[in-house]
């Protein structure tokens, strides 16, 4: 894989247990007036198998790949190529044993970070740091959100709650850092403050649990609700949402086949973001 990726977004578990994460090296974020034409492309599934799904930025579905078995994690380089985790081919946040894996550009892998718990989601800010939310699910300690520098050196940058169950990273163009929760909470941290335990405000939620995020070049978030049963009985489609910088929520898309499902997210960069 390629060093230099413009924007993957993708979680480390979801509810029926993925247990792997990717995150994109070397991401930036800019904003662009022709953000309209940026593609947004969504790993799932549907009745003919493993499927890349791609959405126009008014709505429009289409097929992109097929054939694959479980596709999760995308990433995008800086020429437009579109790489894919098909289940059980890439590892680079092992979620079991608490290992980062850094691939160079020629393949190799070497372990970047270990020591974590669960590491559950990963973004990379401007200057190549790299934020990792580690899940503290069965442990007996709470989970951390760790900064860890190009060198290896780590500190810890938030304290999560004992609820929390973190499941992707994401920055914004003003360099906040959000966390997708799978309770359905989408946590905004702001980096330029002195950060404590509850040193977060919820900037939204979806109706069942957040998996995956990703920004586009306008500054909209984009989040994938795995979907599921409510309290009451009722079914909670899996969908995809759009939140302004406002807040201010939309359904993006939403599964319209049986056994169709969507996983992550990645939003293919456009000539003036590259």
């Amino acid at each position: 894989m390629k060093a230099k990726v413009t924007e993957a977004k993708c979680s480390a578990i979801s509810r029926v247990g993925r247990f792997f994460s990717m995150v994109a090296l070397g991401a930036a974020i800019l904003t662009c007036s022709s953000a309209s034409a940026q593609n947004l492309f969504v790993s799932g599934r549907d009745a003919g198998g493993g499927e890349i799904f791609q959405f126009t930025w008014d709505g429009g579905q289409s097929i992109f790949a097929s054939g694959l078995y479980k596709p999760w994690d995308m990433a995008f380089d800086s020429a437009g190529n579109l790489f894919v985790v098909d289940y059980c081919n890439l590892f680079v946040a092992d979620y079991d044993y608490g290992i980062i894996y850094e691939y160079k550009p020629d393949g190799s892998r070497a372990t970047f970070a270990s020591g974590l718990y669960h590491p559950a989601g990963m973004a990379l800010d401007s200057a190549g740091n790299l934020f990792v939310a580690d899940n503290s699910v069965g442990n007996l300690y709470q989970g951390s959100i760790y900064k860890y520098k190009p060198d290896g050196s780590r500190v810890t940058i938030a304290v999560l709650n004992p609820g929390d169950r973190p499941a992707d990273l994401a920055f914004d163009w003003m360099g906040n850092l959000y966390m997708a929760d799978l309770g359905g909470k989408i946590y905004r941290y702001d980096l330029s403050g002195v950060l404590r335990r509850q040193g977060r405000t919820t900037f939204g939620s979806v109706p069942n649990s957040a998996q995956s995020l990703a920004f586009d070049s306008a500054g909209n978030l984009f989040v994938v609700d795995a979907g599921g049963v409510n309290n009451a009985g009722g079914v909670i489609p899996n969908a995809v949402y759009k939140f302004t910088q406002q807040g201010t929520r939309s359904t993006f898309a939403s599964v319209d086949g049986v056994g169709e499902s969507f996983a992550c997210l990645a939003l293919q960069p456009i000539p003036c973001c590259q």
